[in-house]
Protein backbone atom coordinates (compact mmCIF):
# COMPACT_ATOMS: atom_id res chain seq x y z
CA UNK A 1 0.00 0.00 0.00
CA UNK A 2 1.33 3.43 -0.89
CA UNK A 3 2.01 5.89 1.91
CA UNK A 4 3.27 9.39 2.45
CA UNK A 5 5.18 10.51 5.52
CA UNK A 6 3.86 13.90 6.62
CA UNK A 7 5.52 16.43 8.94
CA UNK A 8 3.58 19.29 10.51
CA UNK A 9 4.12 21.77 13.31
CA UNK A 10 1.88 22.07 16.35
CA UNK A 11 2.04 23.39 19.88
CA UNK A 12 -0.91 21.35 21.22
CA UNK A 13 -1.06 18.19 19.08
CA UNK A 14 -4.56 19.08 17.86
CA UNK A 15 -4.03 22.15 15.66
CA UNK A 16 -1.49 23.20 13.08
CA UNK A 17 0.45 26.15 14.37
CA UNK A 18 -1.14 29.37 13.11
CA UNK A 19 2.28 30.80 12.32
CA UNK A 20 5.18 29.73 10.18
CA UNK A 21 5.71 25.99 10.69
CA UNK A 22 9.24 26.48 11.98
CA UNK A 23 7.87 28.42 14.95
CA UNK A 24 6.10 25.33 16.35
CA UNK A 25 7.44 23.76 19.51
CA UNK A 26 6.94 20.25 18.18
CA UNK A 27 6.93 18.53 14.79
CA UNK A 28 4.40 15.72 14.47
CA UNK A 29 5.17 12.97 11.98
CA UNK A 30 2.34 10.94 10.45
CA UNK A 31 2.12 8.11 7.96
CA UNK A 32 -0.78 8.71 5.57
CA UNK A 33 -1.92 5.66 3.61
CA UNK A 34 -3.64 5.62 0.25
CA UNK A 35 -6.80 4.17 1.85
CA UNK A 36 -7.23 7.44 3.78
CA UNK A 37 -6.01 6.17 7.15
CA UNK A 38 -3.20 7.87 9.02
CA UNK A 39 -1.24 7.24 12.17
CA UNK A 40 1.07 9.30 14.32
CA UNK A 41 4.57 7.82 14.22
CA UNK A 42 6.63 10.43 16.10
CA UNK A 43 6.68 13.68 18.03
CA UNK A 44 9.94 15.58 17.70
CA UNK A 45 10.97 18.71 19.56
CA UNK A 46 11.75 21.63 17.29
CA UNK A 47 15.33 22.35 18.24
CA UNK A 48 16.00 24.60 15.23
CA UNK A 49 17.25 28.12 16.03
CA UNK A 50 14.62 30.75 16.78
CA UNK A 51 14.28 33.58 14.28
CA UNK A 52 14.47 37.07 15.68
CA UNK A 53 11.70 39.64 15.26
CA UNK A 54 9.52 39.53 12.16
CA UNK A 55 12.20 38.00 9.98
CA UNK A 56 11.34 34.61 8.52
CA UNK A 57 13.01 32.43 5.97
CA UNK A 58 16.54 32.05 7.26
CA UNK A 59 18.36 29.26 5.44
CA UNK A 60 19.90 28.00 8.69
CA UNK A 61 16.38 27.58 10.12
CA UNK A 62 15.28 25.52 7.10
CA UNK A 63 18.38 23.31 7.27
CA UNK A 64 18.01 22.66 10.99
CA UNK A 65 14.25 21.96 10.80
CA UNK A 66 14.73 19.72 7.74
CA UNK A 67 17.07 17.52 9.75
CA UNK A 68 14.41 17.05 12.42
CA UNK A 69 11.81 15.77 9.91
CA UNK A 70 14.30 14.39 7.37
CA UNK A 71 12.26 11.21 6.79
CA UNK A 72 9.16 13.14 5.65
CA UNK A 73 7.84 13.31 2.10
CA UNK A 74 5.33 16.10 2.70
CA UNK A 75 5.53 19.18 4.91
CA UNK A 76 2.06 20.46 5.84
CA UNK A 77 1.54 23.97 7.24
CA UNK A 78 -1.08 26.69 7.64
CA UNK A 79 1.09 29.31 5.98
CA UNK A 80 3.61 29.52 3.24
CA UNK A 81 6.88 31.32 3.87
CA UNK A 82 10.12 32.15 2.10
CA UNK A 83 11.44 28.83 3.38
CA UNK A 84 8.38 26.99 1.99
CA UNK A 85 9.27 28.33 -1.46
CA UNK A 86 12.94 27.50 -0.88
CA UNK A 87 11.89 24.01 0.24
CA UNK A 88 9.84 23.59 -2.93
CA UNK A 89 12.74 24.62 -5.13
CA UNK A 90 15.69 22.92 -3.45
CA UNK A 91 14.66 19.96 -1.27
CA UNK A 92 13.03 16.57 -1.47
CA UNK A 93 10.06 17.77 0.61
CA UNK A 94 6.70 18.54 -1.00
CA UNK A 95 5.21 21.58 0.73
CA UNK A 96 1.42 21.68 1.16
CA UNK A 97 -0.66 24.48 2.71
CA UNK A 98 -3.82 23.72 4.70
CA UNK A 99 -6.66 26.22 5.10
CA UNK A 100 -7.89 24.16 8.08
CA UNK A 101 -6.30 24.45 11.49
CA UNK A 102 -7.39 21.14 13.08
CA UNK A 103 -4.84 18.41 12.38
CA UNK A 104 -7.57 15.78 11.82
CA UNK A 105 -9.31 17.99 9.24
CA UNK A 106 -6.04 18.82 7.49
CA UNK A 107 -5.01 15.16 7.35
CA UNK A 108 -8.45 14.20 5.99
CA UNK A 109 -8.11 16.84 3.26
CA UNK A 110 -4.62 15.58 2.47
CA UNK A 111 -6.00 12.03 2.25
CA UNK A 112 -8.62 13.21 -0.28
CA UNK A 113 -5.75 14.61 -2.38
CA UNK A 114 -3.50 11.59 -1.87
CA UNK A 115 -3.10 10.69 -5.55
CA UNK A 116 -2.18 14.22 -6.67
CA UNK A 117 0.26 14.73 -3.80
CA UNK A 118 1.77 11.27 -4.36
CA UNK A 119 2.54 12.20 -7.99
CA UNK A 120 4.44 15.30 -6.79
CA UNK A 121 6.35 13.26 -4.20
CA UNK A 122 7.32 10.67 -6.82
CA UNK A 123 8.63 13.47 -9.08
CA UNK A 124 10.73 14.71 -6.18
CA UNK A 125 12.09 11.22 -5.56
CA UNK A 126 13.30 11.29 -9.17
CA UNK A 127 15.17 14.54 -8.53
CA UNK A 128 12.60 16.93 -9.97
CA UNK A 129 11.32 20.03 -8.15
CA UNK A 130 7.67 20.61 -9.16
CA UNK A 131 6.59 24.23 -8.74
CA UNK A 132 3.19 23.36 -7.27
CA UNK A 133 2.41 24.05 -3.64
CA UNK A 134 -1.06 22.55 -3.22
CA UNK A 135 -3.50 24.36 -0.94
CA UNK A 136 -6.04 22.16 0.82
CA UNK A 137 -9.50 23.39 1.74
CA UNK A 138 -12.30 21.87 3.79
CA UNK A 139 -14.72 19.53 2.11
CA UNK A 140 -17.83 21.26 0.85
CA UNK A 141 -20.67 19.69 2.77
CA UNK A 142 -23.45 20.40 0.30
CA UNK A 143 -21.75 18.75 -2.68
CA UNK A 144 -19.28 16.39 -1.01
CA UNK A 145 -16.49 17.78 -3.15
CA UNK A 146 -13.11 19.07 -2.13
CA UNK A 147 -11.81 22.42 -3.18
CA UNK A 148 -8.12 22.52 -3.93
CA UNK A 149 -6.04 25.29 -5.34
CA UNK A 150 -2.41 25.31 -6.27
CA UNK A 151 -0.03 28.07 -5.39
CA UNK A 152 3.05 28.49 -7.54
CA UNK A 153 5.16 31.44 -6.52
Amino acid sequence: MRKLRVALGSDDGEHLINDHMGQAGTFYIFDLFEDGQWQLVARRANTSPREEGDEHGEVTKLKAASQIFRDADVVLARRGSPNFVRMRDTTKFQPVVSRMDAIDEAMAALARSFDAIHVLVMQRRQGEHPKEIPVLRAERRNQGQTEEETVAT
